[in-house]
């Protein structure tokens, strides 16, 4: 009870203390954070003057508490989506930042004698700067709106991100007490490896939870459902082998990208605000003003370092990504401080017990004077660009004039690899993630489990058959639809075709890799034998139209909750207008002549066998109309055909009929699909001939639920082109035959009055 008492009387200590302190600093403008640090100097073991906290021990704690309540409210700020949106000149600025600042805090630290530890977290610290008072500086002096102010606030975002790896490395490093190795990058392989398969089982869970239970949540449920999913991933998060704020910062960023996410940080601000307070409070503990005094020589070398290192480095990443001189300089001047990150990096060093005393007060000084010095720099960055001006030589300031001319306004000509290798990066890391788990869990776990039980060949056979059929919706996942990229490389140029094959024969390897090893840990046969049965199975899985359309709906359903929150908002916005709309956007349709059909004498051989998503929506033939051919409809030179898929489809399909010269150019460019639906009319077209698009609701009891496009029969028993799914607020443009359509999933049908005449009849279309 005594104890108690004491923790109540620290509590309100502080909480007055740090109360009066904030007022007087929102009073004369200065930083709440620095306010805090103020108050927890004031009731420190280290100022004598007033009152001070008795049980610091559990001070500490709710520090700890403050620091995950800090990061999983950083989290709820940088959805997935949102990171994926700050583009190029942000990441180059951030990579340069981050990268030069670790080297040099590493060597200025070497340089006083300081031990490997404290020399890459010294670095790690001051590699970052503070968003809050480069925010609080802009919204002053009315900034925000200039273009260095988004490049420099996008460079936050990245450089938060880097911070949560930054954790990672020192982590790491931390426990094996080395900083370099093949050991310590094995490890932080693998440790990255297992935050992306995480980081996907995430997206699949949580979302999909809180929407089957949103019905049920009032405000107090989904605060203890928020705060118990963000505790969860910390606690999955130090079994793994990271940090608790890495952990932290992975939930929110998990939840940044659903519904509830402004309706979460809402409910969680009070909580993390108080702890982070604490946090704050406790880091102006830790001062000892005879420790600052006795490494009153370190603080300024590491005050100058942050200003002038932060300055310059940052000013070089905005040119080195296409910035002006006078953009990157005064974008330079606002990244002159050490941000609230380098106490978080500076805890965990201390948490982890592998730095210095000496370390966390300087830094602490270190980041209070660059504070103080911030606002100064932003106020004064046009007469610094005019001193740098006059430094840079003439020569340099045109290399610069021309450099960042040809990078901001010239577009490159072809960024069809850039994109594809994006794509090809990430569907083949998540699918080998989520190989690698299976694997994982069926050896270390499953198979020690069934051991214990069961013992015999058989045994194992089942738990070796029962990880194949687990991996196979990955491994088929991998392989689905290499798409319009994909066919646009191959065709456009033969030194392309090589590339590609060896990047899918990589795919393949890994595949068989994994079935190969999973076969291996548990049967004894041959090595040579197990791979040709791998490949065999690897083949079967890629080429099981069952697996592909389960593939498609696993896909689609971490594509619904990584952009969960932005689909609700397009469709809440396309409530308020025309229901089909969205397919305006996405839906176009171009008409050509056939010269020359070759040895496609059919509908289906002309549009399928190079693997085209296109549909043929009219053929023209001596002024008569056959609307939505069927595939063995025959086709003739001089045939008008009128086809509609995604603008990206119809261009690959156009370039290849191009090449092999059954086609010229289009007389007409693309239009989209509204506009070609609604000049029908005015060429001529009698009502009853026109192509129309409608809605249809797979409703419970349905003859195609639960079966793919391809096996419903829509086509025949219809005559329409199914042309987008829409399941729940994802919509699904040009799917694939093997899409399998689901209960509630909304059709929309492409076809003739024909066809809203027998979805009439079967009461599919309401009149």
């Amino acid at each position: 009870m005594e104890n108690l008492d004491y923790f109540i009387k620290d509590l309100a200590l502080m909480t007055l203390t740090a109360g009066a302190i904030t007022l007087i600093f929102k009073k004369i403008k200065l930083p709440v954070v620095l306010g805090y640090i103020v108050a927890g100097f004031l009731i420190g073991p280290n100022f004598v003057y007033l009152p001070t906290v008795v049980e610091t021990a559990n001070i500490h704690t709710w520090a700890e508490i403050g620091v995950v309540f800090l990061m999983f409210a950083l989290g709820l700020e940088f959805s997935f989506t949102k990171i994926a949106k700050v583009g190029v000149p942000p990441i180059v600025t951030a990579i340069t930042v981050i990268s030069c600042m670790v080297a040099a805090g590493y060597l200025i630290g070497t340089a006083m004698g300081w031990n490997s530890i404290d020399s890459i977290f010294l670095g790690g610290m001051i590699s970052m700067s503070s968003t809050m008072i480069i925010l609080k500086a802009y919204d002053e002096y009315n900034l925000k709106k200039e273009k260095f102010a988004s490049l420099i606030l996008s460079t936050m975002i990245v450089e938060d991100i880097g911070g949560v790896f930054i954790m990672i490395v020192l982590s790491t490093a931390a426990v094996g007490k080395n900083v370099s190795g093949t050991a310590m990058v094995l490890h932080i392989s693998i440790l990255m490896l297992m935050l992306v398969i995480w980081l996907v089982l995430g997206i699949f869970l949580i979302p999909t939870f809180l929407k089957k239970t949103v019905h049920l949540m009032n405000d107090e449920s989904l605060l203890i459902v928020s705060v118990a999913i963000c505790l969860v991933m910390v606690v999955i998060s130090c079994l793994i082998g990271f940090s608790s704020a890495l952990g932290a910062f992975m939930a929110g960023s998990i939840l940044a990208g659903t519904v509830s996410a402004e309706r979460i940080d809402r409910l969680i601000t009070p909580i993390k605000d108080l702890f982070g307070a604490v946090f704050f409070i406790s880091v102006g503990m830790m001062v000892v003003p005879g420790t600052l005094i006795k490494y009153i020589v370190p603080v300024i070398i590491i005050t100058l370092a942050v200003i002038f290192g932060q300055m310059i480095f940052s000013t070089l990443g905005l040119l080195f990504s296409g910035q002006s001189l006078h953009t990157a300089v005064k974008g330079g001047t606002s990244m002159v401080q050490v941000g609230e990150f380098s106490f978080i990096i500076a805890a965990l060093g201390t948490s982890l017990k592998v730095t210095s005393d000496f370390l966390y007060p300087v830094i602490v000084c270190v980041s209070v004077i660059t504070i103080f010095t911030t606002p100064l720099f932003i106020k004064n960055s046009e007469p610094i660009y005019r001193i740098v001006k006059k430094i840079v030589p003439e020569r340099a300031q045109a290399f610069f004039r021309r450099y960042t001319s040809e990078r901001v306004n010239t577009k490159e000509k072809d960024d069809d690899w850039k994109i594809f290798l994006k794509r090809y990066s990430l569907r083949t890391l998540i699918c080998s993630g989520a190989l690698y788990l299976i694997y994982i869990a069926g050896i270390r776990l499953a198979a020690p489990f069934i051991e214990s039980r069961y013992s015999g060949t058989a045994a194992d056979i089942a738990l070796a058959a029962g990880m194949i059929i687990l991996m196979a919706p990955f491994i088929s996942l991998m392989w689905l639809r290499r798409g319009h990229i994909y066919k646009k490389l191959w065709l456009k140029s033969r030194d392309n075709r090589l590339p590609l094959i060896l990047l899918f024969a990589f795919r393949a390897a890994i595949s068989v890799l994994f079935v190969v090893l999973t076969c291996h840990a548990l049967l004894d046969i041959p090595v040579w034998l197990l791979t040709l049965f791998s490949a065999a199975v690897v083949l079967l899985v890629m080429r099981s139209d069952f697996l592909k359309g389960r593939s498609i709906r696993l896909e689609a359903v971490f594509v619904s909750n990584l952009n969960e929150k932005i689909l609700h908002k397009w469709k809440k916005e396309r409530g308020e207008a025309d229901e089909d709309t969205w397919l305006d956007d996405r839906l176009f349709a171009v008409e050509f002549t056939l010269l020359d059909a070759g040895e496609h004498n059919t509908v289906e051989e002309l549009y399928h066998s190079r693997m085209f998503h296109v549909m043929a929506a009219r053929i023209i033939r001596d002024g008569k109309n056959i609307n939505m051919p069927m595939p063995h409809e025959k086709i003739f030179k001089g045939d008008r055909i009128q086809v509609i898929s995604s603008r990206e489809q119809l261009e690959a399909y156009l370039l290849v009929l191009e090449k092999d010269e059954h086609i010229r150019e289009p007389e007409e460019p693309m239009i989209t699909l509204k506009e070609y639906i609604c000049v029908q009319t005015a060429r001529g077209i009698e009502p009853e001939e026109q192509i129309m698009c409608c809605a249809v609701e797979a409703e419970k009891g349905s003859s195609f639920i639960r079966k793919s496009i391809k096996s419903s029969g829509f086509r025949n028993k219809y005559g329409g082109f199914i042309v987008a799914v829409e399941r729940g607020n994802l919509p699904m443009i040009d799917p694939s035959i093997k899409t399998v359509i689901e209960e509630g999933d909304i059709l929309w049908v492409l076809g003739t009055q024909n066809t809203a005449d027998r979805l009439l009849h079967d009461g599919l279309l309401e009149e």
